[in-house]
């Protein structure tokens, strides 16, 4: 798979056009529609804007950012012309249905850049969920097995850029949507500080944990589509050392499949012995992230939907519905409690952060389960699947720190990523080391399903 850095200089020289790029994808959206990654497509439409984009770089004008790059949208961000259902039946929010000629904020700078927007990609219902699995749309399936799951709740993103269907993808990311789907379709996701990138008109989850954030081939890919989104350029400051990684070790300890461990343990003795600094920190408060978290999320997802769930709407499915009953039965002083506990855990990874470049984790506990599968086993016993996989990141969106998943490689077939943690604001900083660690210690993932 090409980069988006790649493609671009392809588009310059003439090696290659917008129309191309676009027909390729299409070819591999047909060839693996199997995997149910989107939700919906305009190939005619997008076939126009790219052959604007050839034209205009024909004519010698000035391209943007993203000149002639197909990208697909998660099912929850309003895109002009196209319809957003945020995989579910029941009714939106009112807010979150703008008219026809409003979108969200980021995709239309996203547009104004020069990407190709060709479809939505499917999703988890209502974000409210990291396996993938849907009732109403069918489950996004695992590009390198598809028995698998292929995460949540950016599912479709993680598969359609695994697979060559656009370049890149952006999802949301409440506890984990951007980087578990990346993981389980071996590509590199980032979820930047919280309030980075603007969520403006886009369907909310939780307002004190949702983040957007890009899935594509690179961490470079993710900088250049981040700065787009955020509207900001990223300071060039280069790594003057060897970095210092912190290991949140005792937490880990018992959470992880055999497996997974194995392949992080190798993985930081490739960064030892590159002269990198690998110790171990306490982290005690990361045990109360998981409840923290869920008490928050549920009652403010609650909240959203609040209209829906007032009228009973049939149309939140058995996969969801607990958990917005739950949100709507939670007290106040349940919620207060949580932020507070929340505030308490910002803090103590706000100083763990601070003596380090960044925090290094396995991005989930375990490899991509089974479709349906809810129960693992990891190296203290059984585990459920939500806190296996949604366990292991929600801390950091509970808290607003950003981080990074990069594909290490193969495990039985089944990717494999290191989750790299930075400091609040740090988003240059982090993207800066994962382009290092990711030319160190990851690799390009190709799955099985993808076209060669």
């Amino acid at each position: 798979m090409h980069t988006i850095t790649d493609l671009l200089r392809q588009l310059d020289k003439r090696q290659t056009s917008a129309i191309a790029l676009l027909e390729a994808s299409q070819q591999q959206a047909q060839h693996s529609a199997d995997l149910n990654a989107l939700a919906h497509v305009d190939w005619d439409a997008a076939m126009a804007t790219a052959s604007a984009c050839d034209a205009a770089m024909s004519a010698g004008k000035p391209r943007g950012a993203l000149h002639g790059i197909p990208l697909s949208i998660k099912d929850l961000y309003p895109v002009r012309g196209m319809p957003t259902r945020a995989g579910t039946r029941a009714t939106l929010p009112t807010d979150a249905q703008p008219q026809a000629t409003n979108e969200a904020l980021l995709v239309s700078r996203l547009r104004a850049a020069g990407a190709v927007l060709f479809a939505k990609a499917n999703m988890h219902e209502i974000a409210l969920g990291s396996t993938g699995e849907n009732v109403w749309t069918g489950d996004v399936k695992n590009p390198f097995h598809s028995l698998h799951q292929a995460g949540g709740s950016s599912s479709g993103s993680g598969v359609a850029v695994a697979c060559g269907m656009g370049l890149a993808s952006v999802g949301s990311d409440t506890g984990g949507s951007v980087r578990i789907p990346a993981n389980f379709s071996g590509v590199t996701g980032f979820k930047p500080t919280h309030g980075a990138i603007p969520l403006d008109g886009a369907l909310p989850l939780s307002w004190t944990c949702d983040h957007a954030g890009p899935l594509a081939h690179s961490v470079q890919d993710c900088a250049l589509l981040f700065e787009v989104m955020a509207a900001r350029s990223l300071s060039t400051v280069r790594i003057a050392r060897t970095p210092r990684f912190a290991i949140p070790a005792t937490w880990l300890r018992g959470r992880l499949s055999t497996q997974v461990r194995e392949q992080f343990e190798h993985t930081c003795a490739r960064l030892a012995a590159l002269g990198a600094q690998l110790f171990e920190v306490a982290t005690p408060r990361l045990s109360q992230a998981s409840q923290c978290f869920t008490d928050i999320v549920q009652a403010e997802a609650a909240w959203v939907h609040r209209d829906a769930l007032a009228q009973n709407d049939a149309g939140f499915s058995e996969l969801v519905t607990p958990s917005l009953a739950r949100g709507r039965t939670l007290s106040a002083s349940t919620y207060i409690d949580a932020l507070q506990t929340r505030a308490a855990i910002a803090e103590e990874l706000d100083a763990v952060l601070a003596g380090c470049d960044a925090l290094l984790l396995p991005t989930a506990c375990v490899l991509p389960p089974l479709r349906g599968q809810t129960e693992v086993q990891v190296e203290s016993g059984s585990m459920t699947v939500r806190e296996a996989v949604l366990g292991q990141t929600l801390p950091f969106s509970l808290v607003g720190v950003p981080a990074l998943t990069i594909p290490t490689g193969l495990v039985d077939g089944l990717p494999v990523s290191l989750q790299v943690v930075a400091a609040r604001g740090a988003d240059d900083a982090l993207l800066q080391l994962g382009q290092w660690l990711q030319a160190q210690v990851g690799q390009r993932l190709a799955p099985p399903s993808a076209m060669a």
